[in-house]
């Protein structure tokens, strides 16, 4: 699970919400969500400001250690 779907539950909003919100389609939210796409510059602005920082753009790549 990505850590922007962490931070949607862990926040008691929904997909609708969040693209409320940010004044974005649900379509748009759901891919990054399901980690289909990545969110666009622009975009990922939108994010660390609504998510307070607390979820960054390394946040959208599975990136590990090993």
């Amino acid at each position: 699970m990505n850590k922007f779907k962490q931070w949607i539950e862990k926040n008691n909003k929904t997909v609708a919400d969040v693209a409320r919100d940010l004044e974005l389609t649900h379509c748009v939210v759901r891919t990054w969500v399901e980690g289909i796409r990545i969110p666009t510059k622009d975009n990922m602005q939108k994010i660390i400001a609504y998510t307070k920082g607390e979820v960054q753009p390394n946040d959208f790549y599975e990136v590990s250690d090993e």
